[in-house]
This record gives structure tokens, sequence and C-alpha cells, in this order.
């Protein structure tokens, strides 16, 4: 048996058509599985999916100032998936995963402001799900008393 390719022709033995067709049907039923995974992420409550950073609030001494910290952030879904962790302020992937159903990240964290973090379907772009470490402090920042004396 022969296929006429663009430029010759190349033969092919039964053995080889067989494993064609093997990966062929193969790669359908994955794509397949990865459209019922998607559907059913795409039906699963909010509460089917762990999705936290912690510690949830950064302290800082003073107001204004820069807050640091080790955050760990952990998710997981009811399906495995392609996902990734973004930060949503300035769209940047902190870690991708695939055919994974769940993990943990840890970095350090450093900041003045309240940061939100997403976990997003590679595929679809969904938005799966949102947490965000706050920043509090101590001391709040009070205006410097300024006296004008002459003498």
């Amino acid at each position: 048996m022969f296929f006429k390719l663009g430029n010759g022709t190349a033969w092919l033995r039964s053995k080889q058509i067989g494993s064609i067709i093997c990966l062929l049907v193969a790669s359908k039923v994955i794509a397949q599985e990865n459209k019922h995974s998607i559907k059913l992420l795409e039906n699963a409550q909010t509460n089917d999916i762990v999705f936290s950073a912690k510690p949830g609030n950064c302290v800082a001494l003073h107001q204004g100032r820069t807050c640091y910290a080790t955050v760990a952030i952990q998710w997981q879904t009811p399906v495995k998936g392609d996902f990734c962790l973004y930060q949503k302020t300035t769209n940047k992937v902190l870690q991708c995963w695939q055919n994974s159903q769940g993990n943990q990240i840890q970095f350090e964290f450093e900041s003045n402001v309240k940061r939100e973090y997403q976990l997003i379907a590679k595929e679809t772009k969904r938005i799966i799900a949102e947490t965000s470490v706050n920043v509090s402090w101590v001391h709040k920042a009070t205006p410097k008393k300024r006296r004008w004396r002459l003498f």
C-alpha cells in the first residue's frame, strides 16, 4: 500500500498504518476527555474549589510601608486540567501546572497594598477562583505637626 505525498511517494506497511490509526484514535479520546473535564469544571460549584493564601494578612509597622512575608497559595479543583496562577493587578504569571488537580506555591510577598491572585484555566482563560493578601499596619500615619516659632 502506498500514499502519494507532495514531492514523492511513501510506502507504509500495514503495521505502520495500524500504529497511525491507534494514535489518531488516542488523540481523539484525549481531546474528548479534555472537553469533558472543562465541562465538569464549568459545572463545579464554587465550594468544590479550594484556593487560599496563607497568611491572608500581612502587617507592616507603619501605614504606607512595605510589608514582607512568605506567602503560600494552595489550590485544588474537582477535575484535572491545565491551570495558571496570576497576580491580578499586574497580570503576571506566577506559575502554571499541566494535568494537575491541585498544588501549592510559596513566594516572597513584598507590597504596601492589597494584592489579588487568580487561578485561571489555561485553555479557556476562565477565572476559576480568586484570593488576596491584605496589607494592614500597626500605626496609622499621622501628619506631622509643624509649629512655627520666630524666637
